[in-house]
């Protein structure tokens, strides 16, 4: 029997985060080992033949170190550290499934310990503090673009300034810069960033595993924020961005006293489930 052919029966919620979308599965009744391998991964988030996703997370109890472990890959198969609106997402569905108590609760993840909470509805996340923040990287600009920095949010992030996020090809530009030896052998989220009325901010994202544009990301929101505080852009110390979506993510900065974090981030934003099933066939 393939591990594809394996699946049959499986129950799973397909949740979305600002429109980065998720199929979640309950650990404590599906094996990590049975959703997981790559194949698996890439067949589930196939959006023509499978349910279609940006990621599969399964959660577990990770008591009594914390109350919930988060596993999360991309839909490539790839492992990730941290997916801020997974994360967001894991929160809701934790209070959901039982496994921590929505008024607070800590979360496990590769990044570190995080602690979160739904609040008015929506779940909110303290991330750990954003490292590595250089204000300026030493990368070419092309038209439209007025300077790019970086910071490492969970994971790295490339953020751009630019005119206007929404003229800008994403798919063309951010392949090069994903895998830009500046960034280091990892390489980076590509985010670009402008200017709206009313003091918020426009973004968009092309995230490393995906290989591809995403509706969201949160935490490049969050180095979106870093990087507009650092260039003395943001007037606020909450930073409100606006997803591809058109859902907005706010992101809350206190200083640290460390020169290299030079922000701890509150991430709040959309974590809802959209439908329940059974997989059939993959």
């Amino acid at each position: 029997m393939s591990a594809r052919s394996a699946l049959h029966g499986i129950p799973f919620a397909k949740m979305t985060g600002s429109g980065n979308d998720f199929v979640f599965f309950d650990g404590r009744h599906v094996s990590l080992e049975r959703v997981t391998s790559p194949e698996v991964v890439q067949s589930i988030c196939n959006r023509h033949n499978g349910i279609g996703a940006d990621g599969i997370v399964v959660l577990e109890s990770a008591r009594p170190s914390a109350d919930v472990r988060i596993h999360y890959f991309n839909s490539d198969g790839t492992p990730a550290d941290l997916c801020g609106n997974a994360t967001l997402c894991s929160t809701a569905m934790s209070a959901i499934l039982g496994l921590a108590d929505a008024s607070g609760m800590t979360l496990t993840t590769p990044a570190g310990l995080i602690a979160s909470r739904m609040m008015e509805g929506l779940p909110e996340i303290d991330l750990q503090p954003v490292t590595a923040i250089r204000a300026h990287m030493p990368i070419d600009l092309v038209p439209g673009e007025e300077r790019i920095g970086f910071a490492v949010a969970g994971i790295p992030h490339l953020v751009i300034l630019c005119a206007d996020a929404d003229r800008v090809d994403v798919e063309g530009r951010g392949p090069l810069l994903r895998r830009h030896a500046a960034s280091g052998p990892p390489g980076a989220n590509v985010n670009w960033v402008s200017p709206m009325p009313g003091g918020q901010w426009r973004y968009r994202t092309f995230e490393r595993g995906v290989e591809g544009e995403t509706l969201a990301c949160g935490t490049g929101a969050v180095a979106t924020a870093v990087l507009l505080s650092t260039w003395g852009l943001a007037a606020a110390s909450t930073v409100t961005i606006r997803t591809s979506s058109g859902r907005d993510l706010s992101v809350a900065l206190t200083a640290t006293p460390s020169p290299d974090a030079g922000y701890r981030p509150i991430l709040r934003g959309e974590g809802r489930v959209v439908f329940r099933g059974v997989i059939e066939s993959i």
